[in-house]
């Protein structure tokens, strides 16, 4: 069962078990030739990489510092990532 992060209770759906869902946007940036990954569920997850493998690890990593940064009463996290039609689920 998936939750999106950023709806409301989410918290709370992840404490009966649900997962939680977050929307990663990934481009490419044919200028600086690396890998971009933002997303607005998270606050400050802005990453770069060359590769998109190495996007990936930093991504993963990333997302449980974060969550566990901005909630007021840390649970478990873990990543796994997911990629749909250019779009990554976390």
């Amino acid at each position: 069962m998936d939750y999106p992060i950023n709806y409301p209770l989410a918290g709370l759906f992840q404490r009966f078990g649900f997962n939680l869902v977050v929307r990663i946007d990934v481009i490419f940036d044919d200028e600086a030739k690396v890998y971009v990954a933002t997303s607005k569920d998270i606050s400050g997850l802005v990453l770069e990489s060359e590769t998109f493998n190495g996007l990936e690890l930093e991504v993963k990593e990333a997302i449980v510092n974060l969550t566990q940064l901005n909630q007021k009463n840390p649970v478990r996290t873990s990543a796994d990532l997911i990629y749909r039609n250019h779009i990554a689920i976390a």
